[in-house]
């Protein structure tokens, strides 16, 4: 459950830490045929860096107390009903993932048909 987003986080982080990596990205895409697309070189910029500093700050802060205080944030009584019914066994997430997105897709696909 843990290789899938470490993989993910180092892979952001070597496109935008490493340099020459996002080059060597770009570049091999443009090989690959980009349909014309130009590549453009990518810097840091204040503006570009503090929405990523700004969404950080609050996630890093929420899991420092869920960490040292757990009981802060545990869930209130009147959520033990939703509780109750799982099995904590993988075919549980894996029906409310399937029920979770044709509920999103039922909502969505008026919007898709009258385009």
């Amino acid at each position: 459950m843990t290789v899938v987003p470490a993989v993910l986080l180092a892979a952001s982080l070597a496109v935008g830490v490493v340099a020459g990596f996002a080059g060597a990205v770009a570049h091999a895409v443009q090989e690959a045929g980009a349909g014309g697309l130009v590549h453009s070189s990518v810097h840091w910029t204040p503006l570009g860096v503090l929405p990523g500093l700004a969404s950080a700050a609050p996630a890093l802060a929420l899991a420092a107390v869920a960490v040292t205080r757990p009981r802060l944030l545990a869930a209130p009584g009147r959520a033990l009903p939703l509780r109750r019914p799982r099995s904590w066994q993988v075919g549980d997430y894996v029906a409310w993932l399937l029920v979770g997105t044709t509920l999103l897709g039922a909502l969505t696909l008026p919007g898709v048909l009258g385009s």
